[in-house]
């Protein structure tokens, strides 16, 4: 009998406190003068790849949350204990029925999952929240210096259902930061390390029927720039060594129109099926590029070189042979040179532009 009345008495207190916490859950954010101020803060463990053809990056890392909320407060002199803790996805989604600000990832791209999660409150009433997350953004890239680019990732987040009259964001130092611990710092192929820094925004979206909403958002930013040694030595330096070795038609035997001509239609399918290769792996731009001048440029010095063997063939055909050497010794230099300025000359004009 004690312990049936032990066990009714336990259910009691288990339905008072449920009651209590969806009282406050139902009650929406605390109230006070203003609006809440959640401290917010975000911690990057990896970027794990970086897609200029999509325009998207995918990142890992913590993402932390500070906010008070008095009707959560407790005695620890009653309780037994300092701090209250919700471990994992059960105990928060199950357990724990107070108010929290739910975030999403504006710019989602791709999916966005949540993989871990700690939520500590402390006796009068401040709650720290924090979660680990997993997600694709979308982000705008400037790519006419590229590849020696440098890009800035964005990755905005809001809170879902509340304007910045109800909650408002503030950036947390003390949360945020990247990885960089030696071995295990933030490393992506193909660019530098990042450099982390956020903000706070407010969002004005406007709706179907007129209005404006003022919406509160915490965005970070990634600086980060390229190494081109990767590209340059993939696709750069064996065109240029194509294009050079075209030039070896200047000096041919000039009775051999065929095989000069082999030689340089060679060439240009050589530089045709590297445009190909490294256009696959950039967004569908309107805009020229410093690689892509490059690889134009390349193309119409292939195809001036035809134009010049077929010039050649034809001041021989009327006998005109040293017309045909003249016009051999002034491209031996004429090519190079040409070629040279005018990559300079272009990549430069782009990479200022840019």
């Amino acid at each position: 009998m004690l312990l049936t009345a032990r066990y009714m008495l336990l259910s009691v207190l288990v339905v008072f406190c449920a009651s209590t916490q969806a009282k406050n859950n139902l009650l929406g954010p605390p109230g006070g003068e203003g609006p809440v101020v959640v401290d917010i803060g975000f911690y990057l463990s990896n970027v794990n790849f970086i897609s200029e053809e999509t325009e998207t990056f995918h990142f890992e890392g913590l993402l932390s949350m500070h906010w008070k909320d008095s009707r959560l407060a407790f005695d620890p002199a009653v309780t037994g204990y300092d701090d209250l803790y919700y471990q994992g996805y059960y105990q928060f989604n199950e357990v724990f029925t107070g108010w929290w600000p739910q975030v999403f990832l504006a710019n989602q791209a791709g999916r966005f999952e949540q993989e871990g999660l700690v939520l500590r409150i402390t006796s009068d009433g401040s709650v720290y929240y924090t979660e680990e997350i997993e997600g694709e953004a979308k982000s705008h890239f400037k790519l006419a210096r590229y590849p020696f680019d440098s890009q800035q990732l964005v990755a905005t987040f809001e809170v879902l259902g509340f304007e910045s009259d109800q909650v408002v964001f503030r950036v947390d130092p003390a949360s945020s930061g990247i990885r960089d611990n030696g071995q295990y710092e933030v490393q992506i192929p193909q660019w530098h390390t990042p450099k982390l820094s956020s903000s706070i925004l407010e969002n004005q979206p406007r709706y179907l029927n007129g209005e404006t909403g003022h919406l509160s958002a915490f965005q970070v930013r990634l600086d980060i720039e390229r190494n081109p040694r990767y590209t340059l030595r993939l696709v750069g330096l064996p065109v240029m060594i194509f294009v050079i070795l075209s030039w070896s038609v200047f000096w041919m035997d000039r009775s051999s129109v065929g095989d000069r001509m082999d030689i340089t239609f060679l060439g240009i399918l050589t530089v045709v099926a590297y445009q190909i290769m490294f256009s696959g792996s950039l967004p569908k731009i309107s805009y020229l590029t410093v690689l892509g001048s490059f690889m134009i440029i390349s193309f119409l010095v292939m195809c001036a070189s035809v134009a010049v063997n077929l010039r050649v063939w034809v001041l021989d055909s009327r006998g005109l042979f040293e017309d045909g050497d003249r016009l051999d010794r002034r491209c031996r230099y004429l090519f190079p040179i040409g070629y040279v300025v005018s990559i300079s000359f272009v990549g430069v004009s782009l990479y200022v532009a840019g």
